[in-house]
């Protein structure tokens, strides 16, 4: 096994001739950042102070048994302090103390070595040890940096969504908001809300069927699919297509170069801001609920499309309904529904519609923003398995 000899090794022991011995079998084996330490508080104080420094001994070779500290108190002290709980640290015991060095282990001691000290054991063992730290910090290496881009990652696929919304105005009596919470570091789920033409806005919700990457990439093809197939379409005619045009168009598109088989669902519509007629399709979708003022909330329940991308050449319905001013549409992902407690009860829809019962009168952020509130406090800090999003339209 090489060795790795640029290594930053503390030795501790109590008894000089062994600190000297030690010293010199490591300089024969090519160490030469090798510092040493006469009891426990002494080798403490130097881990802490390399740790701080950024250079951290790469391993201790601590004596069992020493005064003011001894080996089982400067592990239980490592093990205590997040700074240098990863040192390794080998354990240096007479035969008398075997039992003492199982107790060490058991604190997380990488290994031993009995006294006196076999050279090739030493060596052995010392580079097993080396090349361990070696596997683990390049292990951190990389997870710090797929952390890293995973982090970049979310916040590319955060503001594939928008943040800011039509505002309401003459042209636009309506007030939309929508938010979403990828279960992981990047997720799913999508939605968007843009103007597709004057005076209409095109409102969507969808829910890619894996999680992770590949679900976010095929998240960010569809959404790109989406508004860009809606906005030609209104370019080269004056008019938005119809929901099932544009569905089709996505079915096609998302069919091809699919090899996983990945497919979404998706609830996709044309809002007239004017009259409040909505045309929308639920190609598999969770039903939306529609709000009104006086009345029980009510799921809007259209015959079941399938999801985008299983086959090509899928139809799907149009559905029409009106919103009268003043009432409000909320479009989800199951996340919502199939967010668990500690317990692993789920959320379920009696309490969602329970919930916008309560809100039935609130503006689009508001319901957002407490329904998701609510589900946080309902999950007690449980992990959420799927992605969450809510998106809320309320005709002025």
């Amino acid at each position: 096994m090489a060795i790795n000899t640029m290594a930053r090794l503390l030795v501790v022991d109590d008894n000089p001739d062994n600190r000297d011995v030690l010293a010199r079998r490591l300089r024969r084996l090519g160490h030469t950042d090798v510092d040493m330490a006469v009891d426990g508080r002494e080798a403490l104080d130097a881990i802490t102070r390399q740790a701080l420094a950024g250079a951290p001994y790469d391993a201790v070779l601590l004596d069992v048994m020493m005064p003011r500290m001894n080996g089982v108190q400067v592990l239980e002290a490592i093990a205590a302090d997040t700074r240098v709980a990863q040192t390794p640290v080998i354990m240096i015991s007479a035969a008398t103390e075997v039992e003492t060095v199982v107790r060490c282990i058991e604190l997380g001691a990488e290994d031993y070595l009995p006294k006196p000290f076999n050279p090739t054991l030493l060596r052995a063992r010392l580079g097993t040890v080396l090349e361990k730290k070696r596997l683990r910090d390049e292990v951190a290496r990389q997870l710090l940096r797929l952390e890293n881009e995973l982090a970049e990652a979310r916040q590319q696929q955060l503001s594939m969504v928008p943040d800011a919304f039509p505002p309401p105005d003459p042209a636009h009596p309506a007030v939309v908001h929508a938010v979403m919470f990828p279960a992981r570091e990047i997720g799913g789920d999508l939605y968007d809300c843009f103007d597709a033409a004057p005076g209409v806005l095109c409102i969507a919700i969808g829910d890619v069927s894996d999680k992770g990457v590949p679900a976010a990439l095929f998240m960010a093809r569809t959404r790109s699919l989406l508004r860009a197939s809606a906005l030609q379409h209104a370019a080269a005619t004056g008019a938005p297509p119809a929901p099932s045009e544009l569905a089709a168009v996505l079915n096609e598109e998302l069919c091809k170069n699919n090899p996983a088989g990945m497919f979404v669902t998706l609830l996709v519509g044309f809002f007239e801001c004017a009259t409040g007629r909505l045309c929308f399709v639920n190609a598999g979708h969770v039903r939306p609920c529609r709000l009104a003022k006086g009345e029980p909330v009510r799921e809007i329940v259209t015959r079941p499309d399938p999801p985008l991308g299983i086959r090509p050449g899928l139809v799907h319905a149009n559905h029409e309904m009106t919103l009268a001013v003043g009432e409000a549409i909320v479009m989800m992902t199951d996340g919502v529904s199939d967010m668990a407690d500690p317990d692993g009860e789920l959320y379920g829809t009696h309490r969602i519609m329970q919930h916008l019962t309560d809100l039935r009168d609130a503006m689009p952020d508001q319901i957002t923003t407490a329904l998701t509130d609510r589900l946080r406090i309902f999950a007690a800090g449980t992990p959420a398995a799927d992605d969450v999003t809510v998106l809320a339209l309320r005709r002025l």
